[in-house]
């Protein structure tokens, strides 16, 4: 079975500003290619999908330029999400443009997990996505679980925007808790133009004490409601390595389509993906 990383992040702290990385912490550190390639060896990744790693606002573009060079190195790199600041800034739709001049970038995010109540639907970032959307490129949704209800009134509001839900809107795991997040995810189900990434689920839980049963209760929640053509896998390097790693999160999603039909688990370890990110190869 061949795997497309939909959800690979790199950091260069050298040369590059990022804001919400504490000093000291395990983040507080360059994140390489290299270091990628060691991370995966004993995954069969065929291709990858590099997302942006929230850095400061005025290096976007450069983030996007650097990792399209790296696609020099590593052609398995064959989709770039990028980051434009969507609200506050007067020149998003210059910058939109400048970065439709990326060959490999397929779509754009601006976070949303850090900013207040309300911020997912001011009318500055509600017409920021519907600018990414005429340029023919999908938008990443990054949230916390107590923001899928702005964010569902976000979705409903741009129809004709694709959307790619990261990391399952970031359930509160730690905490065991469910609701309302198990039915805001039918409901963010229920509208067609979204996809959802299975990503980014252990480090929402006790990084030291997870267990891959409670990781699953989550993640099988996600994958019933989307359905098996409209889920994909990520790995979230290297945020996971907070919490045991790439190679022990890529255990835990072969456990969950372990019983699926060889056609749904192709769909959800790359042929969702290929379609979705517009790779060579999709039907």
């Amino acid at each position: 079975m061949q795997v497309i990383d939909t959800h690979a992040h790199f950091w260069d702290v050298k040369a590059l500003r990022y804001p919400w990385i504490e000093p000291g912490s395990i983040y507080d550190r360059t994140y390489s290619l290299q270091d990628y390639q060691r991370a995966t060896a004993d995954i069969p990744l065929s291709r990858m999908i590099v997302v942006e790693s929230d850095a400061h606002a005025t290096c976007c573009l450069r983030e996007a330029r650097w990792v399209q060079e790296l696609a020099g190195t590593d052609p398995r790199i064959q989709g770039i999400v990028a980051r434009v600041p969507l609200s506050g800034n007067p020149g998003v739709l210059a910058d939109l443009d400048a970065l439709a001049t990326v060959p490999l970038l397929k779509g754009i995010r601006d976070n949303i997990q850090s900013h207040p109540p309300g911020f997912a639907t001011q009318s500055a970032f509600v017409q920021g996505v519907r600018e990414v959307a005429r340029r023919g490129l999908h938008f990443e949704l990054c949230l916390k679980h107590r923001q899928l209800g702005e964010t569902l009134e976000l979705v409903r509001q741009c129809p004709d925007t694709r959307f790619v839900l990261d990391h399952c809107a970031k359930p509160d795991i730690r905490r065991g808790e469910r609701e309302p997040w198990a039915a805001q995810i039918r409901a963010m189900a229920a509208l067609p133009n979204v996809i959802c990434k299975i990503s980014g689920l252990v480090t929402e839980a006790d990084w030291e004490k997870w267990r891959p049963e409670e990781i699953l209760l989550y993640a099988r929640h996600a994958a019933d409601a989307f359905g098996p053509t409209r889920i994909m896998f990520g790995s979230d390097w290297p945020v996971n390595e907070a919490a045991g790693g790439c190679a022990r999160w890529y255990r835990v999603a072969e456990t969950l389509a372990a019983s699926w039909s060889a056609a749904d688990q192709a769909s959800f370890f790359y042929r969702n993906a290929e379609r979705v990110y517009r790779l060579a190869g999709a039907p």
